[in-house]
């Protein structure tokens, strides 16, 4: 009998089976075809079968996209600067049976109603630029509390920026995910890093875009790993919402999204000086030891960095007396020899019967706590901890009332450690609850800005009680937006090789994700580093944004004399080059702040069709500003393979003119790297300086490189120190190189700030023969010829070694032969022209 009910019973377990498997695909859902929608005063809304969506233009350039399961949306945000739209901003908006079109100058953009909302950008060609995946579970999906885009990948497409993420520079083919993480050693490009920053530029096919994702949870991007058809953005949790930007140039991206998060505002130019650091200085007569050993040395340096030992048990707003018995007085007397302090602090408060701020912090009840109101405990080592929550007004204000322990003990420099934050493997249960401005978060939600909260509570402390003074915040775990408040630094790296390289490149990506303030720890914080890689790593980090040694605990000693006079000669070179390039460096960090354009750049900005930049062994080059090309090199390299790109550059130490677009391979002895500098650059200088608030003497260099391109370098000087360059009190003019007419014009100066320099000397670099009949505002000026060398790695060395040695060296160079105009500094217009 039993075998006449088999087929029934096949036919009503297939059925089963087949229901079960339709339930399970149907948890991984798009949103439905669009039902209704209706225009508002900056877009649209409207409604699908399962969420609601909202499109909204926020000018010509950009557009924001946004998809809810919830009924309302929440326009709290703390990524952005302001949820302010242009409503100038011209767009129409109109549809057909099929589609919904938003259109602006700039972007077409189309919303196909059926079978599901996906979403096409077009340029006003109609060529397409960025397009959802159509089909069943693809375009906008959700998972449960998971959500999804999916993108038609380009078969040219690249991916370039993400911020602090590990890999090559080109990220198709890869997967990463944004989960700020203390990843101590870090290496494996699939582990999270300290900083989020999920916006990233697309490339091909001659058009370039933006999109920023605007979420915070947990986010994994896909880049093409094992899809070869299509992206994809997935987040924990929270709405698809995400800025869709297209211009013509990776320089517009960046302004545009850095219109969105913000961007730095000026650091004191003490920050833009060495920073010597290792874990730890102490007690208080060897931070003194410290600085005299650089001042009787003359090795350039702005600060000193202390980490959490100055504190008793890494308690914050602590001071370990037994260490530091005056701290005042120690700061003061390093602010006699031109010295400031950076010392750390974390987000920690220690559980301790005798500890002021544990039991104040209870009080005040500004604590992080699980869903049940118990406290959350942890330890960040060696310490058990409560943790502040960042995201309270209340909570920031604590905060900010307590670091004022740092101003009141003269340190200007304030160091947020351990941020992400750094409690076992970073993970925190998702059972916490986080105020989150009112909005009330779990941790999935509140992780990836906790460290963010931290720099900004920090930063607007040091502007409550710094008297005017520029805050200085140094922050190790950030998020979109963080370049508000504080500088990054890369993390725990390690004295190898591939750290260098990969120290530049991070520096790099970062920049390309609207962060310019950056640097890694000079020499490698991990394990002891091999003479020649220090000397390599203090030559590429002198073109750091921010240019700290630090080394660990246990590590060798990493100050530059300690390994031999050799290191120390070289790194002094380069350090000083940099000190010399303080004009430059200065003009080009206000730049940043105005455009969000970064000051180290890799190749990829210039050239973003260039298949060479992308290649492995160019990716790490970078420019420093607009004008110096920087190649790092590594400890084991004795000759080196670069690239120079389209356009004519000069090497910077001979002048010698070279052809880009084309590969090179020279040796590279020790006392050098690489470098080069853009044909038809300006490069505003001073005289070496052992400190940012030494003066530079009363005279501007201005060297300026022969080429075919006009040229306009905006030189930028304030104070250096206060916020007074707010209020208009600087000095800005244009400076521009026509080669053509052969003139150069200094525009007629804005601000009310008086220069410094109160005469300009010019520097006419690969000129083949003297200036005919220069003129200064049509008066004769009189030129000179000399050997200049910009950079002059045998310059400290012959004092060590045997001075003939060097003496032969120089007979077989080629001394650059340059002109020079000298001139009075005036404020009104200054043309120079010769023929």
């Amino acid at each position: 009998m039993m075998s006449h009910f088999k087929p029934l019973l096949l036919f009503i377990w297939t059925l089963v089976f087949l229901l079960t498997e339709a339930k399970t695909y149907a948890q991984v859902t798009d949103i439905g075809p669009v039902l209704d929608w209706n225009k508002t005063d900056n877009g649209l809304e409207g409604k699908t079968t399962e969420a609601q969506f909202r499109v909204q233009v926020y000018n010509k350039n950009t557009i924001r996209i946004r998809v809810s399961l919830k009924d309302t949306m929440s326009d709290f945000s703390y990524l952005l600067i302001n949820q302010t739209i242009e409503n100038t901003t011209t767009f129409q908006v109109f549809e057909n049976d099929h589609s919904i079109f938003v259109q602006t100058d700039i972007i077409n953009l189309e919303i196909e109603k059926t079978p599901a909302f996906r979403a096409v950008f077009r340029n006003k060609k109609g060529k397409i630029i960025n397009e959802d995946v159509a089909g069943r579970g693809f375009g906008t999906s959700f998972m449960g509390q998971r959500t999804t885009i999916y993108k038609k990948l380009h078969d040219d497409e690249r991916f370039v920026g993400l911020g602090e993420v590990l890999g090559n520079l080109d990220k198709r083919g890869n997967g990463f995910t944004l989960n700020n993480t203390d990843t101590y050693k870090y290496g494996d490009p699939r582990l999270s890093m300290y900083v989020s920053i999920p916006f990233y530029i697309g490339i091909h096919s001659q058009e370039i875009y933006g999109l920023f994702y605007h979420n915070t949870f947990k986010t994994f991007f896909n880049f093409g790993l094992s899809t070869p058809d299509f992206t994809s953005i997935t987040a924990d949790g929270g709405d698809v919402d995400y800025f869709f930007i297209y211009d013509e140039s990776i320089q517009n991206i960046l302004f545009h999204y850095t219109s969105l998060t913000g961007r730095m505002p000026l650091p004191p130019k003490w920050s833009l000086g060495y920073h010597q650091s290792r874990c730890s200085y102490f007690p208080d007569y060897n931070v003194k030891l410290l600085a005299d050993n650089f001042r009787a040395k003359k090795f350039p340096i702005d600060c000193i960095v202390l980490d959490a030992d100055y504190l008793q048990d890494y308690e914050p707003f602590r001071i370990n007396k037994k260490r530091f018995p005056n701290l005042p007085g120690l700061t003061s007397y390093l602010k006699n020899l031109d010295i400031e302090v950076t010392a750390s602090v974390n987000p920690g408060i220690k559980i301790d019967s005798t500890y002021f701020a544990h039991h104040d912090g209870l009080k005040e009840d500004v604590f992080v706590k699980y869903a049940d109101g118990s406290l959350y405990e942890a330890e960040i080592a060696p310490s058990f901890n409560h943790f502040v929550d960042f995201t309270s007004p209340k909570a920031r204000n604590w905060w900010i009332e307590n670091m004022k322990f740092l101003p009141e003990n003269g340190i200007h420099g304030y160091w947020n450690d351990m941020n992400e934050p750094a409690v076992g493997g970073s993970y925190l249960p998702d059972n916490l609850v986080f105020d989150f401005d009112g909005n009330k978060a779990g941790a999935m939600e509140a992780k990836n800005v906790y460290g963010m909260q931290m720099a900004r509570s920090s930063f607007e402390s040091a502007i409550k009680f710094g008297g005017n003074r520029r805050p200085f915040i140094l922050t190790r775990s950030g998020f979109a937006g963080v370049q508000r408040y504080a500088a990054v630094w890369t993390g725990d790296n390690t004295a190898k090789d591939e750290y260098l390289l990969g120290g530049a490149l991070l520096n790099t990506q970062l920049g390309l994700s609207g962060l310019s303030f950056v640097g890694d720890d000079i020499g490698g914080y991990i394990g002891n580093t091999p003479k020649p890689l220090f000397i390599r790593w203090m030559q590429v980090g002198a073109f750091s944004p921010y240019a700290r040694n630090h080394k660990e605990a246990f590590g060798n000693a990493n100050e530059p004399w300690s390994y031999g006079e050799e290191a120390e000669a070289i790194s002094k070179t380069f350090i000083e080059f940099r000190y010399r390039l303080m004009p430059y460096l200065y003009s080009k960090f206000y730049e940043a702040s105005t455009t969000g354009i970064p000051i180290v750049r890799s190749l990829s900005i210039n050239n973003p069709f260039d298949n060479k930049v992308y290649d492995q062994l160019f990716q790490y080059q970078f420019l420093f500003g607009d004008a110096i090309m920087v190649v790092p090199v590594t400890g084991s390299e004795i000759t080196k393979n670069y690239y120079l790109p389209e356009g004519q550059w000069f090497d910077l130490y001979s002048d010698e003119l070279l052809q880009g677009n084309q590969e090179f391979s020279q040796a590279v002895p020790l006392h050098t790297i690489p470098l080069f500098v853009k044909a038809s650059s300006i490069l505003p200088m001073n005289r070496p300086v052992q400190s940012t608030k030494e003066s530079p003497g009363d005279t501007l260099f201005i060297h300026l490189y022969n080429g075919t391109e006009l040229n306009t370098f905006e030189y930028y000087e304030d104070d250096g120190s206060t916020m007074d360059y707010q209020n208009g009190n600087y000095y800005k003019r244009n400076i521009h190189f026509d080669p053509l007419q052969n003139k150069m014009t200094f525009d007629s100066v804005s601000g009310s700030y008086v220069s410094r320099f109160t005469s300009v000397q010019c520097i006419f670099h690969g000129f083949d023969e003297p200036l005919k009949q220069p003129l200064f505002n049509g008066k004769t000026l009189s030129i000179d010829s000399k050997s200049e060398l910009l950079l002059d790695g045998l310059k400290y060395l012959e004092d060590i070694y045997d001075p003939s040695y060097f003496r032969s060296l120089r007979e077989d160079e080629t001394l650059p032969q340059c002109y020079v105009l000298t001139f009075k500094n005036i404020s009104d217009v200054i043309t120079i022209t010769w023929k």
